[in-house]
């Protein structure tokens, strides 16, 4: 396989800028020859004269992705580099990385994401997912020492690998900055075993969410399956995989049905969307976790990683809410009301040394989806083994003796 020249061919350079912007617009779903060919304003046959595949272009273009994301990584921490750091300041250093990366390297974020996306059996693509967690791997570890939090760099790195990704999507740009900026001094409470700080804004957005949650349309019982059967498809192979065809194989219905009740892909990618809306809105509901203990947690958290497939439909969601703004609704909910069940199970865990506040349970909840995530992606046979450490690490958080005043 052919690497990233540090200086392309003019015609390489657009396909790729091509690839990069529509990653970003409409992800992977529009990534064709043609298409690609069209918006570079170049002949198919170029993409084939100056790769070697259609993949090799994809491959070449998340090695642009990455050196550029590398480059502004190694900026950030030469800008931090001479100031006299502290944990009390890591909170802000936190939310300022997540608000840049997803705005003004939004084109970058995207293409990370897509390559996290790909299924396993891609494997030039899936090594460059390995050097894309690397490379944030490197970073929290050094970001996390100069702030002298580095007991806390990998459950910093796991929180930052999800909530970048609801960062993504946009609702009201000043109420998002100042929300994520609550998160983010709560993390940093975390790390320096400080009481968590108010978060009002959080908490206002989060009874507003409630308060609004779209009411998704009444079905009928064939509908319903179509939609279940969606969102399994889509879970499974993501949204180039969902045609009508496979749908109705999915739900034992005829090809014609399907058509009828949901006669446009979009439609039906809507559909598949509203199944895995569905599917997350269930689990918003409060359960008891009084008998939870780590051990059961960690057997879940294994569970959830074996089964990660099935969590491909929900990143596609995320991904969707953040590229089209006509679903901004759904990432006000997505955004505010997780954590409800976090909450409660991570009260479970601490005991009843003191209480855990609602965006303490988000940042919980951030932590385990980027678990799942990381794990999930390079499984190995120590897995439950990396959990539970990283389970101990972040409970020990809740024993750090508060500094003296």
């Amino acid at each position: 396989m052919a690497t990233l020249a540090l200086s392309p061919h003019p015609t390489q350079d657009r396909l790729i800028t091509a690839v990069l912007n529509q990653w970003q617009i409409e992800g992977s779903a529009g990534i064709s020859a043609r298409r690609l060919a069209a918006l570079a304003d170049v002949p198919v046959s170029s993409i084939y004269h100056h790769f070697d595949s259609l993949e090799e272009l994809l491959v070449c273009a998340q090695q642009r992705a990455r050196h550029e994301a590398e480059n502004w990584c190694a900026a950030l921490l030469e800008a931090i580099g001479d100031f006299p750091a502290s944990p009390e300041a890591f909170g802000g250093f936190f939310a300022h990385v997540i608000d840049a990366w997803c705005e003004a390297q939004r084109h970058l974020a995207f293409a990370w994401r897509e390559c996290d996306s790909v299924p396993d059996t891609e494997d030039l693509i899936h090594g460059e997912a390995q050097a894309w967690q690397r490379l944030w791997y490197e970073f929290w570890r050094e970001a996390c020492a100069h702030f002298q939090v580095a007991h806390g760099h990998v459950i910093t790195k796991r929180i930052f690998d999800t909530e970048s990704m609801f960062h993504l999507m946009r609702w009201h740009r000043a109420i998002d900055q100042a929300a994520l900026g609550e998160l983010a001094r709560t993390l940093g409470s975390w790390l320096a075993g400080t009481p968590p700080p108010p978060t009002p804004w959080r908490d206002h957005t989060r009874a507003l969410a409630l308060e609004t949650m779209p009411a998704l349309p009444e079905r009928d019982e064939t509908a319903r399956r179509i939609v279940v059967a969606a969102q399994q498809v889509l879970a499974e192979g993501g949204s180039p995989h969902l045609t009508h065809r496979r749908v109705a194989r999915r739900a034992e219905l005829t090809l014609g049905t399907v058509s009828h009740k949901f006669p446009t892909k979009s439609e039906l990618l809507g559909a598949a969307f509203e199944g895995a809306y569905s599917a997350m809105v269930d689990k918003l509901d409060p359960r008891s976790f009084a008998s939870a203990d780590l051990d059961a947690v960690i057997h879940a958290m294994a569970d959830s990683i074996s089964s990660a497939t099935r969590e491909r439909a929900r990143n596609e969601l995320f991904l969707a809410v953040a590229r089209d703004p006509a679903l901004s609704h759904f990432g006000r909910q997505l955004r505010y009301l997780r954590g409800r069940t976090g909450r409660g199970l991570l009260q479970s865990l601490v005991g009843t040394q003191r209480t855990i506040t609602a965006t303490e349970g988000a940042l919980f909840s951030d932590f385990t989806l980027g678990q799942v995530r990381r794990h999930a992606l390079f499984p190995s046979y120590d897995t439950c083994d990396q959990i539970r450490a990283e389970f101990v690490d972040l409970l020990a958080l809740f024993e750090r003796p508060s500094p003296a005043v």
